[in-house]
C-alpha cells in the first residue's frame, strides 16, 4: 500500500472519533471471553476481561491494549475493579503517573512496567507503558447504566496526554460476567 492509501484509511478508520478501536467485540463476546479464576490463596473470584486494542490518532505508532480485571473477595468486602492499559508511542519517554475520569474526577494509578519494544534508528524506538489504574464498581456502574464509554485522560511527566476509551459494549459484558457469577 502507499503511503497516501495508509493515510486515507487511518482518516476513514479514525472518523469523527479521536480514539478508533481496532479490536470491538458486543457484550455478548466480551462477557463470553471473561475468564474465571478462583483464588485458594487469597481467597475470592478473579475476572479477567479479553484484551482489546484501540489508537488514539488513528495510527499504528500511538495504540494501547486494554483489559478490566475485577477481584471479588469471598468475604462480604466489596468487588475491586482495575483497568491495564498498554500504551506504546515512538520517541521519548513519556511517564505516565495519573488519570481522570472526564469529570475531572482522579483514579488511583500504577505505573507497572516500561519496555522497548523496537528500535528503528538510534533515536526512533517504539516504547510501552504499562498502567493499572483502580476503578470503583459505582465508576463502572455509572458508565453500565448511562451505556456509555468510559473515558479516562492519562497525564505524563512529559507533557503528553492520552484518552483512553473503553466503549460501552465491554463494560456492559465485563460487569455483566462479574454481577451473574454464581461460584
Amino acid at each position: 500500500m502507499t503511503k497516501f492509501t495508509l493515510t486515507l484509511a487511518a482518516i476513514v478508520l479514525a472518523g469523527c472519533s479521536s480514539v478508533t478501536h481496532i479490536s470491538e467485540k458486543t457484550a455478548g463476546e466480551v462477557r463470553q471471553a471473561v475468564s474465571i479464576q478462583v483464588d485458594e490463596q487469597n481467597p475470592g473470584t478473579q475476572f479477567s476481561g479479553p484484551h482489546l486494542q484501540a489508537t488514539t490518532d488513528g495510527s499504528d505508532f500511538n495504540l494501547y491494549y486494554y483489559s478490566l480485571r475485577a477481584f471479588e473477595p469471598a468475604s462480604d468486602a466489596p468487588t475491586r475493579y482495575h483497568l491495564r492499559v498498554n500504551l506504546t508511542y515512538r520517541q521519548a519517554w513519556r511517564n505516565y503517573e495519573f488519570a481522570e475520569l472526564n469529570s475531572g474526577q482522579s483514579v488511583e494509578t500504577a505505573p507497572i512496567d516500561r519496555n522497548v519494544l523496537q528500535c528503528f534508528s538510534r533515536s526512533t524506538c517504539m516504547l510501552e507503558e504499562v498502567l493499572d489504574i483502580a476503578l470503583t464498581q459505582e465508576q463502572i456502574l455509572a458508565a453500565v447504566q448511562e451505556r456509555d464509554k468510559l473515558a479516562l485522560k492519562l497525564r505524563a511527566k512529559s507533557g503528553h496526554s492520552s484518552t483512553i476509551e473503553v466503549p460501552a459494549s465491554y463494560l456492559l459484558g465485563f460487569y455483566a460476567a462479574v454481577v451473574n457469577y454464581e461460584g
